[in-house]
């Protein structure tokens, strides 16, 4: 009688697993998100931050365990006025079969966003 339930609870487990890549595959596109909102701050103009931002974005989307292609980083710079804002957004398409391991197919589109203030002191010389 037990036994009729190991389907049920296999099933179940591999769900959780799933549901799990997925919340950390979306955290590590959001981690991308921050560290190039983070690097395009720090940044003096408004394309060195746009080139910063994308670098910074790729290079952490790189070390994860997904395979994120194709994936856009937009940055919007604005005037880079110290204390403005810089966002980031990193939108990504990961293979489900990539993600889960178990050959499903199709895909899933994953997004974040984040900004920072630009830096007060960028430009002062010492």
């Amino acid at each position: 009688m037990a036994l009729a339930y190991v389907p049920l609870m296999v099933l179940a487990a591999l769900a959780i697993v799933a549901c799990l890549r997925l919340v950390s595959a979306d955290s590590d596109v959001h981690a991308a998100a921050a560290a190039a909102a983070r690097q395009a701050s720090l940044a003096r103009t408004p394309a060195t931050a746009v080139a910063a931002g994308t670098d910074a974005a790729a290079a952490t989307l790189q070390g994860r365990n997904m395979t994120c292609q194709p994936h856009t980083t937009t940055i919007a710079a604005g005037e880079m006025t110290p204390g403005g804002i810089v966002s980031a957004t990193v939108v990504c398409t990961v293979h489900l079969e990539d993600l889960f391991g178990l050959g499903l197919p199709g895909t899933v589109t994953l997004s974040g966003t984040s900004s920072q203030p630009v830096d007060r002191f960028i430009g002062v010389s010492p």
